[in-house]
């Protein structure tokens, strides 16, 4: 474990990583690592301790190594949508489950279509993953059934864009901005 201290941070220095939390642990998930081949790599931060540690032993993480994907989470799972990786230049539909109970990864099946640069949104029934690039642009919708973890297109946002922003109430979510 490292302190997390006022000049620690994660382990490993990356960017455009995913994160999510249970009640007692956050979850920092995938990223480019710069020059090197992009990352799988899952840290776990303990909230009351403030300590990193990885949790899935060496080479455990993510179904593929990869950066600019979404994340949601429900009390009991995370789920980590699309992204992208290189080289070669991939793009990823994939959507990988972590239990929280006992920090196992599932690939539990894909988007309707693979993309980077989304955004998501969650509520306690489901998970909404929208828009992203793949390229060009998309707006599409892929609603998330964390009963059954099926995956269903329902729509559209209203313009086709990546780079977009998300939040939610307990009634609605909200897809923002973009390019």
């Amino acid at each position: 474990s490292t302190p997390f201290g006022a000049y620690n941070g994660l382990p490993q220095k990356r960017n455009s990583l995913a994160a999510i939390s249970s009640s007692s642990h956050g979850y920092f998930v995938g990223g480019n690592a710069g020059t090197s081949p992009r990352v799988c790599t899952i840290e776990r931060l303990d909230f009351s301790s403030e300590t990193f540690s990885a949790p899935f032993g060496a080479g455990n993480g993510l179904s593929q190594a990869r950066y600019l994907l979404a994340a949601v989470s429900t009390s009991s799972y995370g789920y980590f949508g699309g992204g992208y990786s290189t080289p070669p230049a991939t793009y990823h539909c994939t959507i990988d489950r972590l239990d929280f109970s006992n920090e196992t990864i599932s690939d539990i099946g894909d988007l309707s279509q693979a993309r980077r640069y989304l955004a998501a949104v969650s509520n306690s029934s489901y998970g909404y993953f929208g828009g992203g690039t793949a390229p060009p642009q998309v707006c599409t919708i892929d609603r998330l059934d964390f009963s059954n973890d099926t995956v269903l297109d329902i729509g559209d946002l209203s313009q086709k864009r990546r780079n977009v922003a998300a939040t939610e109430s307990s009634s609605y979510g909200y897809f923002g901005g973009g390019d």
